[in-house]
């Protein structure tokens, strides 16, 4: 098994799981655009999700003060007068459920995000992106917090999720 040296460092652990993990890639590149043009992709991906939360409540306030007309017609110029989200907001928007879960995993390596374990509804490959975040949240840890086992530990059971989702051979995860 080969093994990698997992980054500490969120900027460049945000793009070591995006190489890791081609669909992270995809959905990342549909909100902040090709990663490998943008140093910046990481921000821009957090402020969209931070965004998001907040062109939400402005269009529940925006509904509460001027209600949905009934009328085709006047409901699309209802709209148009709505809150106006950014397009890495509306790109965000249109994800299914899993998706902005986990773009708002990936977020959370650069800044402060909404997220709770109980957004963890991932597929096979959600899990995968999960089992190596979870490395790079440890290699974020000082040492002296684990003993030595309790490292070997953690390592088994990631490569065993990265083997399962990805194959035999995967590279291992180190602290």
């Amino acid at each position: 098994m080969t093994v990698i040296e997992v980054p500490a460092d969120p900027y460049a652990a945000a793009d070591w799981l995006a190489t890791q993990h081609r669909w992270v890639r995809q959905l990342v590149e549909r909100i902040a655009g090709p990663i490998d043009r943008r140093e910046d992709w990481l921000d821009v991906l957090t402020q969209a999700v931070n965004d998001s939360d907040g062109d939400g409540a402005a269009w529940v306030e925006y509904e509460r003060r001027h209600p949905a007309p009934d009328d085709d017609a006047a409901f699309w110029e209802w709209h148009a007068q709505g809150p106006q989200a950014s397009p890495q907001v509306r790109a965000f928007g249109v994800m299914s459920s899993g998706e902005k879960n986990l773009i708002r995993l990936v977020a959370t390596l650069g800044g402060r995000v909404a997220w709770s374990p109980a957004d963890v509804s991932f597929d096979q490959r959600g899990a995968a992106v999960l089992a190596d975040w979870l490395a790079i949240v440890h290699a974020q840890l000082p040492v002296w917090l684990y003993p030595a086992a309790s490292d070997d530990a953690l390592i088994a059971r990631l490569a065993a999720v990265s083997d399962a989702t990805n194959g035999e051979g995967s590279p291992a995860v180190p602290r």
